[in-house]
């Protein structure tokens, strides 16, 4: 595999090898066996498609994860204060824009999209500066992850002609920052979908042995309660992914500027967003499934028990009337 498929990512708060588990891994490998993708970026040109990779300078695209939500508003104004930040633009409220410079040569294509959902993804910088952009909106998050399940995904970007994706490598004809936010967002939405489906791992790790044990013992070693916390935790999940943001939604700017639909669509058919939403939702089936059978089979358990309990008082109460009246019976016969 080329050096700039690989995901790592070398900054001082995070792991130096963020999670590439198996699935993800393989995603990436089979991206790179796709055919070069093109990009329609303006609505009046239509770009050619290329199966080579043209002669141009590489810079890095990197997109992290780090919490469920970013308090947008209060981002806006302190990058807004910030010397750091050359230009600052908010649109539809969803996406944050803020050029950045860091007082070095070809600081001109620097730029960052931070999104609601928490993710936030760099264009042109090094190590160096995307861990101080880490570090910065790590005041602004909302439900901050450990760094053990930070997501990063990383991809190079070049300035070419006829724009396409390949090999993890997006070639854009301008540095216009509204091309490269259509592309962040589709990067933004496969990145947090590598950290639902993460969630989903770990929970099919804590499920897949209870079909196994119930075959085996007729029962779970888990209580009714810690089921239902279980299923709480995988609805969450599902209302998160599904409801709770716009994850899998038509970006704002692309309804209302539709020249730029095409070029969206293409990156997010190349991060086969769509198919894996689908199946990250099929999976929860599964699993709230096996999760409910459990429930009610714990459920029902718990009744049979109390059946014997109360049967087992009515019987007690019945053995001691019998006592009373053969005492009682046994007194009269005294007297």
């Amino acid at each position: 595999m080329s050096d700039y498929s690989k995901q790592k990512v070398y900054l001082t708060d995070i792991n130096r090898e963020p999670n590439t588990g198996g699935r993800k891994q393989a995603r990436i490998e089979l991206r790179l066996l796709k055919e070069a993708c093109s990009l329609k970026i303006e609505p009046d040109v239509l770009p050619k498609e290329e199966n080579v990779a043209p002669d141009t300078n590489l810079f890095c695209v990197t997109a992290y994860c780090t919490a469920d939500n970013y308090d947008l508003k209060n981002l806006y104004k302190y990058l807004k204060k910030n010397s750091l930040c050359s230009k600052v633009s908010m649109y539809f409220g969803e996406c944050l824009y803020t050029r950045m410079s860091f007082g070095g040569e070809g600081d001109e294509g620097l730029d960052c999209f931070f999104y609601e959902y928490g993710v936030v993804v760099c264009w042109g910088m090094d190590a160096n500066q995307e861990s101080m952009i880490v570090k910065l909106v790590s005041k602004h998050e909302e439900n901050p992850y450990e760094a053990s399940d930070i997501e990063v995904e990383s991809f190079k970007y070049g300035i070419t002609e006829n724009p396409f994706i390949m090999n993890d490598i997006i070639y854009l004809n301008s540095e216009n920052h509204f091309s490269k936010m259509v592309v962040s967002i589709a990067i933004a939405q496969s990145v947090k979908l590598d950290y639902f489906e993460n969630l989903v791992d770990n929970t099919i790790e804590d499920v897949k042995e209870f079909p196994e044990e119930m075959e085996r013992e007729g029962k779970v070693s888990k209580n009714r309660r810690e089921i239902l916390k279980m299923i709480g935790k995988l609805h969450r999940l599902r209302f998160n992914l599904n409801l709770g943001s716009n994850i899998l939604d038509e970006p704002e700017f692309v309804w209302d500027y539709p020249a730029f639909s095409p070029l969206y669509e293409t990156c997010k058919r190349y991060l086969d967003i769509k198919h894996r939403a689908d199946l990250l939702n099929r999976r929860c089936d599964v699993i709230n499934g096996i999760l409910e059978i459990l429930s009610e089979n714990t459920n029902r358990s718990n009744v049979e028990k109390f059946e014997v309990v109360l049967i087992m008082i009515v019987l007690g109460n019945v053995l001691l009337i019998i006592l009373l009246m053969a005492l009682m019976y046994y007194i009269r016969l005294k007297w």
